[in-house]
């Protein structure tokens, strides 16, 4: 590919090309178009990084617009500046500067932004999707495995509270044989949490269901993973990386909304579940001491 005269040898730097681009795209939350853009330049290193934006717009199958969105939400003032950083890259020229991003030296402001990446999310037809999903569930699997295991603890804790049959998996080793059980007990489904790092039983469970026909929805911090491609049903939920381990604000937040959808799916049975558990808080809840009671 060549641009006034200059000529790329193919195959010279596009493994750090797609690099870059892939770390550029994990700090941000792309639309589905954008993604697709994303992934025609990955595809198309080096050559790339010398595209006009009708060319680029062509090669992803968008509009000329969504090219430059796209380099915009990855933080640079026009899509000239991105293909010159890109190029930077590609032809060896050092690592140019870093697209600007949440600051990640205060974890309550890279929570809020994270937080703030959900919006698109939470109203979108992939979240109408995955609600639907889990909804029509008879048995709800939750797997959460090693970094991912209290997530799904905590959502499996609460979903209890208003479905009849919820399985949380946090044991890697014998998710197949758990998921295997779910399907033989018809009508089930799997809400499946993927945090960095992610565990190759993660992959598996998720690659299980698949061949068994039990459909899944994944939670993951970004979809330029492969695992990614196992899943029937995508949502992302950025974790916040700047405190020695990662925070899960986000994937909180939107797991819990998931289970808010799939409680107003069922008004009648969530109500009626809902009350139940509430006649029996009285046999748990601490009550504190009252300091009027002189007995």
């Amino acid at each position: 590919m060549t641009e006034q005269g200059q000529t790329v040898e193919h195959g010279r730097g596009e493994d750090g090309g797609r690099q870059w681009l892939v770390e550029r795209c994990h700090s941000q939350r792309l639309s589905p178009t954008q993604r697709r853009v994303a992934q025609s330049f990955i595809d198309t290193m080096p050559d790339a990084a010398f595209l006009s934006t009708s060319e680029a717009a062509l090669r992803a199958g968008v509009s000329q617009p969504t090219v430059t969105r796209f380099a915009s939400t990855l933080g640079f003032s026009t899509y000239g500046d991105f293909r010159g950083a890109l190029r930077q890259v590609i032809l060896g020229g050092g690592e140019p500067p870093a697209a600007p991003g949440p600051d990640v030296s205060d974890p309550v402001l890279e929570a809020q932004a994270n937080l703030g990446d959900l919006r698109g999310t939470l109203g979108s037809p992939a979240m109408a999707a995955a609600v639907r999903t889990l909804a029509e569930a008879g048995v709800l699997g939750i797997v959460g495995i090693r970094a991912s295991a209290a997530l799904a603890s905590y959502v499996g804790y609460f979903a209890r509270r208003v479905l009849d049959d919820v399985r949380v998996v946090t044991d890697g080793d014998a998710a197949t044989d758990a998921i295997t059980q779910m399907e033989r007990a018809g009508g089930a489904a799997l809400l499946v949490f993927a945090m960095p790092r992610y565990p190759s039983s993660t992959v598996r469970a998720l690659r299980h269901a698949r061949t068994v026909g039990v459909p899944t929805v994944l939670v993951v911090d970004t979809p330029f993973v492969d695992l990614a491609n196992e899943a029937d049903h995508v949502l992302v939920a950025p974790v916040g990386t700047g405190l020695v381990f990662d925070t899960h604000a986000a994937p909180v937040v939107l797991a819990m909304a998931l289970l808010d959808g799939v409680a107003a799916a069922h008004p009648r049975r969530t109500q009626d579940r809902l009350e139940a558990h509430e006649s029996l808080v009285d046999t748990w809840v601490h009550q504190p001491t009252d300091p009027d009671r002189t007995d």
